[in-house]
């Protein structure tokens, strides 16, 4: 006689068209029965819970809000726990794996992981090793998965060139304070994760949706070493965007940052792109960048994608459409574009400019290109 599960459980790996909806397998239904009547399902994951439409036992409305949230993609698998009724806990993988894999993650997940606080200065067993590909560091965005389901995704070509690949190791994490944290990173199909730890991390350094953060390599080996740096506010890089355009200085400093002054054209509505500038472009290293963050005077933030176009023009391909219409930009407006990071995702702020002076012409002529875009 087989005895039921308590809180039986079942996997659904996403597949193309998800948004759309996710069915509950027709074998699950014998735990649902007497439940057909109920017409919305709870979801749970961590302390939230979104409240989701049921229709024949497919999850329709309120399921594209929990799936943007959470950041889902093509292969991710979602283990749905039945808590009773209708409520389901959610835990979220990057890629298919057997139930003997998700049990085994479960047992990592249980282990104590402790954060320390020390200003003792650690010995290492080994220098610190600078890596031949030039990836000793990487810079990324809080997005919603990292805080909502406890683990962060590292660029591919920094776990390749730092020998991060198809391993499960510790890694040490020490911030500014030399407060510093012991996690895992383990490969779960083509990527790389921090996961075991993560949580209590992203809960000590207050981290939010939109956050921008930088790890840089300390030591490599068998536990590397990792530096964390937290850029909380933006606005310490960029001029004071309150002061109007003509009362910025003039600079003539080679240490000014690179900017470039644009003339909206009518080809940034009709195809929802702005080309960059050939030179500000090839002067700058971006042709090989493909994410960078636009920031607005009143310090809002919009991440864009940058790509080729066509042979002759390379520029944003995606994201403009949204920092347009909130900046209610208009065809004709001028403005300048100001690159004041250029890291692995460049940070460039966008200042309007109503009536430049001739004085603050002359100093932007002398090393900012002005193109109509």
């Amino acid at each position: 006689m087989k005895i039921a599960p308590k809180k039986p459980h079942f996997f659904k790996p996403i597949m193309p068209g998800f948004k759309r909806g996710l069915k509950i397998p027709i074998g699950f239904l014998r735990y649902l029965k007497g439940l057909k009547h109920i017409k919305h399902a709870i979801l749970r994951r961590a302390s939230k819970k979104w409240l989701v439409k049921v229709n024949c036992w497919r999850l329709e409305d309120g399921w594209k809000k929990f799936a943007k949230e959470h950041d889902l993609q093509l292969g991710d698998l979602l283990v749905f726990r039945h808590e009773g009724h209708m409520e389901f806990k959610v835990s979220i993988f990057d890629s298919s794996h057997c139930d003997r894999e998700y049990a085994e993650y479960l047992r990592e997940e249980e282990e104590s992981n402790t954060i320390e606080e020390t200003s003792k200065k650690v010995k290492f067993k080994e220098a610190a090793i600078h890596n031949p590909c030039g990836q000793s560091r990487f810079e990324c965005i809080v997005r919603p998965y990292c805080v909502s389901n406890g683990y962060l995704r590292l660029p591919r070509q920094f776990a390749r060139a730092n020998g991060l690949m198809n391993k499960k190791l510790g890694v040490i994490i020490r911030d500014e304070r030399q407060r510093s944290w012991n996690l895992r990173l383990a490969t779960y199909g083509l990527n790389v994760h921090i996961y075991n730890g993560w949580d209590d991390f992203c809960v000590v350094n207050n981290l939010k949706e939109g956050d921008y953060m930088m790890f840089e390599v300390v030591a490599n080996g068998e536990k590397p070493i990792w530096k964390f740096r937290l850029i909380k506010d933006l606005r310490h890089k960029a001029l004071d965007m309150t002061t109007p355009i003509s009362q910025i200085p003039a600079s003539t400093s080679a240490d000014a940052n690179p900017h470039f002054i644009s003339t909206i054209k009518h080809y940034t509505f009709t195809k929802a792109i702005l080309y960059l500038p050939k030179d500000f472009t090839k002067s700058n290293d971006m042709m090989d960048k493909h994410e960078m963050i636009l920031v607005d005077e009143k310090q809002r933030s919009w991440t864009v994608w940058l790509g080729k176009m066509d042979p002759r023009h390379f520029g944003i391909k995606s994201g403009w459409p949204q920092f347009r219409k909130a900046n209610g930009v208009q065809v004709g407006d001028t403005y300048m574009f100001e690159l004041t990071d250029n890291g692995t995702i460049p940070i460039m702020h966008v200042h309007y400019m109503k009536e430049p002076t001739v004085d603050v012409m002359a100093s932007l002529s002398c090393s900012a290109p002005i193109e109509k875009a």
